[in-house]
């Protein structure tokens, strides 16, 4: 026999917290490693400037509901009223989380509308060159800009409309047990602001972005079939069979994939929040108790990015790669100076201990610690100094004081050779790289 959707809900809600704070404890570090990644010189393009936003929005989504989550579904039972659980402080808390998170999923739809529209303008456009290159940019970041402002004025009536009540219960008020209003939605007794906050919310935050990835999604796909066409029918007359997609077919699968993912996360709230304000009590029988669900899909939703962009862009795993190798590399050189440091301390310890051993007199072993003249040097050198790794250029040194042969000039030069090459290959190796993809591919 099925549960009915209250028993659902009461089922569900005792795994939500869990599951929840699994999610957002592995979607906040892989959207950092989005940001990292997508933020790189060479990884500079419009797309993955929307890609970026998107990521940091998610991560504020995420952040703000671990307390959430961990106040209201772990340390207390789900559907429990209390003064401690119910707090006047902990419900202003759950106010500002859900004005944050209609604000950052709005944000988060609308940049997915841009990747779409900024996607099919790249396509269709013959224009390339890096002053293209800038000029789409800064109209990327004029659009995010334009995005985030218009979000915040957008839900201004969502901000106003939600407040804090005490709980009434058989006809008592019990002041310590703060609730959120009801808004009645569905009924007569609706407030006008209430309506319009969620009217604006469903059709301008919901509906009509969905509608348009749909839209564009539609054009993208054409598109990427019309291309795929033409260029197998160019690689069959050469004589070249085409194994895989090219490297912008990929793009565009991947962030049609990513619009998918919008669309159902968003879409279905979309249409419940239409039908709550048309349908009687529907808000509090279908849409309150199907709210842990949404909300654990779109957690999912923020937090697949980055495995989404690990398996469909080559150019983003090589970039990760890279960052890793240069961590490692980095983290070793400072083992290596720590090691060499403890070293030579050690060696002057042990230099100073002898020297206080051997203070009755003994002549050979004070001009070992006074120093070594070098040849043609007025510098001198402790045999804890040659013993040392700093001295390791000093090929040979006589006991009595004189030196066979040094290579601190021969080696100090080398070193510079080296360095030279080496800041010759670090100043190539970009300028390659930007040579071989193009300035427009995304991620």
């Amino acid at each position: 026999m099925g549960l009915s959707l209250d028993e659902y809900s009461r089922w569900y809600g005792r795994w939500h917290g869990c599951l929840s704070l699994i999610v957002c404890c592995f979607g906040i570090p892989t959207n950092i490693i989005n940001i990292t990644v997508l933020t790189r010189k060479h990884m500079h393009t419009p797309i993955n400037t929307i890609l970026t936003w998107i990521a940091f929005f998610d991560i504020v989504t995420m952040v703000a509901y671990l307390p959430f989550v961990i106040h209201f579904y772990i340390e207390f039972p789900t559907n429990s009223l209390s003064p401690e659980k119910n707090s006047h402080g902990w419900m202003n808390f759950l106010l500002f989380y859900i004005n944050l998170s209609t604000l950052t999923h709005t944000i988060s739809i609308w940049l997915g509308v841009s990747l779409a529209i900024f996607r099919y303008v790249h396509i269709h456009s013959p224009e390339t060159g890096s002053l293209t290159h800038m000029r789409r940019i800064t109209h990327c970041r004029i659009a995010v800009s334009v995005v985030i402002f218009g979000s915040i004025l957008l839900l201004i009536p969502n901000y106003m409309s939600s407040k804090l009540v005490p709980l009434e219960r058989n006809g008592t008020i019990l002041p310590k047990i703060k609730v959120l209003d009801d808004p009645r939605l569905g009924t007569p007794n609706v407030k006008v602001g209430v309506f319009i906050s969620f009217i604006l919310y469903s059709i301008i935050a919901k509906i009509i972005p969905c509608m348009l990835m749909m839209i564009f999604g539609a054009l993208l796909l054409k598109t990427l079939d019309n291309h795929g066409r033409v260029n197998r029918k160019k690689l069959s007359k050469l004589g070249v069979v085409m194994n895989r997609p090219l490297n912008t077919s990929r793009t565009t699968v991947m962030l049609l994939i990513v619009m998918v993912l919008f669309l159902m996360t968003e879409l279905p709230q979309g249409i419940l929040l239409v039908l709550s304000l048309t349908i009687q009590d529907f808000f509090d029988t279908i849409y309150i108790p199907l709210g842990d669900t949404m909300d654990i899909l779109a957690l999912i939703n923020n937090s697949i990015n980055f495995v989404l962009y690990c398996s469909m862009s080559i150019e983003f795993r090589r970039t990760i790669s890279k960052w890793i190798r240069h961590c490692l590399r980095a983290s070793s050189l400072i083992n290596e100076n720590q090691n060499d440091f403890e070293v030579k301390n050690k060696n002057s310890a042990e230099a100073k201990k002898t020297k206080t051993s051997n203070s009755a007199g003994n002549t050979t072993t004070d001009e070992m610690q006074i120093g070594l003249p070098l040849t043609g040097c007025s510098e001198s050198y402790s045999v804890a100094e040659i013993n040392s790794p700093c001295c390791k250029s000093i090929s040979d040194i006589q006991i009595n004081g004189e030196i066979l042969y040094s290579q601190i000039s021969t080696e100090a030069e080398s070193e510079k050779l080296i360095y030279e090459e080496n800041n010759e290959i670090s100043e190539t190796i970009p300028l390659a790289q930007t040579a071989t993809h193009s300035c427009s591919t995304a991620v």
